[in-house]
């Protein structure tokens, strides 16, 4: 019985070590301001955990406690995208993304949440202007 314990253990081990999502953050470092106050955020999210990037799944940018939530880039499943008013004499910005999703398990869908490693939105040099075309 210890040798299928061992192996339950070591399956749930690999398992849960393999999924880790893989945050690509596209919002440039220096803000690009859409509106007055208004910052354009993107990200990629790729993950490796089975049923995860469904119709199901909530992005969000995370500032404070705020959540703004995100839309998929047209024609993409793991690219999202928001426009984020942030007013202010704020001259950097800590934000990060947050992830909803649910994945299968034998018997029903679970709900689970992953966060980003926080990013910061240098306000000091602001450009305006809208993101390329096609966003």
């Amino acid at each position: 019985m210890k040798p299928l314990c061992a192996v339950l253990t070591l399956g749930a081990l690999l398992a849960l070590t393999g999924c880790t999502p893989v945050y690509t953050n596209l919002t440039p470092r220096t803000a690009v301001q859409k509106a007055p106050d208004v910052y354009h955020f993107e990200v990629q999210w790729d993950t490796s955990q089975r049923g995860a990037n469904t119709a199901d799944v909530k992005a969000y940018v995370v500032i404070g406690e705020n959540f703004y939530p995100m839309q998929r880039v047209g024609g993409t499943q793991e690219r999202w995208e928001a426009d984020v008013p942030i007013t202010g004499e704020k001259t950097i910005v800590p934000y990060r993304y947050k992830f909803d999703y649910t994945f299968p398990t034998v018997m029903q869908r679970l709900p689970e949440s992953s966060y980003s490693a926080p990013y910061f939105l240098d306000l000091r040099k602001v450009v305006s202007g809208n993101p390329p075309a096609g966003r």
